[in-house]
């Protein structure tokens, strides 16, 4: 007979599993992200087919920050791990001075930017690593807020945030191009981490395995989100003969619906295979590492490393989904 404590236990592992495939499924889209970031989409003609491809890629695959952002809050409101905060910066500070001593002995980088690899907050390339930490620091404040405050008046506070900082900014964005709403950088900044994390916390608290919808519509909502934020591309690319990325933003409606989909998706999967909890458990523990590796390689610039992206890039599953779809 199976105790509370084991029972929770089990518990548990059903519901943070599913959690873990959705970020391991972020870290790869990530890396894609980095490796087409490579690529200077202005040289490119927008009649392309490649041109096309790349944009109904990124917009396949723009949701894992906000992904990242709202599983902290649904998994992590009820308690502050300050070593959190720490294995980061120890993770992040490590692999940095790595690459950066053996690119000074093999000459690609000066002195000034050996020293600056010590310290990497502030340092453009690591935005996220920066805002995550400015972002957790915050929390022991926001923390006992998710736990206390009651329904309706945390349903009001994440209306405001989506109306404000999503639908807001999205149409001010639509009729001024260049905006920087209120300090959210578009999603490049502690502030919008901040945001995914309190309502992160709020499906924690109410939502996460209470919902009714069928898991198959969280699917075809992901796929419409991503077919309206690349069309829209194409549509401007036809109306103005430029590329108009409205909805290729972290604090976009699209982009935002995208990782809240697959979140419901994924959580309500059942991992019972023992082989594959393994080898999750395994990958997962690695996605930090591996996310950072990979953006040090590329900035790197090592050409042999750079072309085994690229082939990695090709197994990734959008890739797939669109060669099936030419078929």
């Amino acid at each position: 007979m199976i105790n509370k404590n084991e029972f929770m236990k089990v518990e548990r592992t059903r519901r943070y599993y599913g959690f873990d495939l959705v970020k391991i499924i972020a870290m790869i889209n990530v890396i894609n992200l980095h490796i087409n970031g490579k690529i200077r989409y202005s040289q490119l003609n927008p009649q392309n087919l490649k041109f096309k491809q790349l944009y109904r890629f990124e917009s396949f695959s723009y949701w894992p920050v906000n992904a990242f952002g709202l599983i902290s809050g649904i998994i992590g409101y009820k308690k502050y791990r300050f070593m959190n905060v720490i294995y980061i910066w120890f993770i992040y500070n490590f692999y940095s001075l790595f690459f950066s001593i053996h690119l000074y002995y093999k000459s690609k980088i000066d002195s000034k930017k050996l020293i600056l690899s010590f310290f990497p907050l502030g340092i453009r390339k690591n935005w996220y690593v920066n805002a995550y930490i400015f972002m957790y620091l915050f929390l022991p404040f926001i923390i006992n807020s998710i736990g206390s405050i009651n329904k309706i008046f945390y349903s009001k506070i994440i209306f405001y945030f989506f109306f404000i900082y999503s639908i807001y900014h999205t149409i001010i964005k639509y009729n001024i191009k260049n905006t920087n709403f209120d300090f959210t950088l578009e999603g490049y900044s502690s502030l919008w981490l901040l945001i995914l994390y309190i309502a992160g916390g709020y499906i924690g608290r109410f939502y996460i395995h209470k919902n009714s919808i069928p898991n198959f519509l969280f699917l075809i909502i992901y796929i419409i989100c991503s077919f309206i934020s690349s069309e829209y591309v194409f549509y401007s690319i036809r109306k103005e003969n430029f590329p108009n990325i409205l909805f290729l933003s972290y604090n976009s409606p699209t982009v935002i619906f995208q990782a809240l989909s697959l979140i419901f998706f994924f959580s309500n999967v059942k991992i019972n295979n023992q082989y594959l909890i393994k080898a999750i458990s395994l990958i997962y523990r690695l996605n930090f590492s591996v996310t950072i590796i990979n953006l040090e390689l590329l900035h790197s610039e090592i050409q042999p490393i750079l072309k085994l992206l690229k082939f990695i890039k090709e197994l990734s599953p959008n890739n797939l989904f669109f060669k099936i779809i030419k078929n």
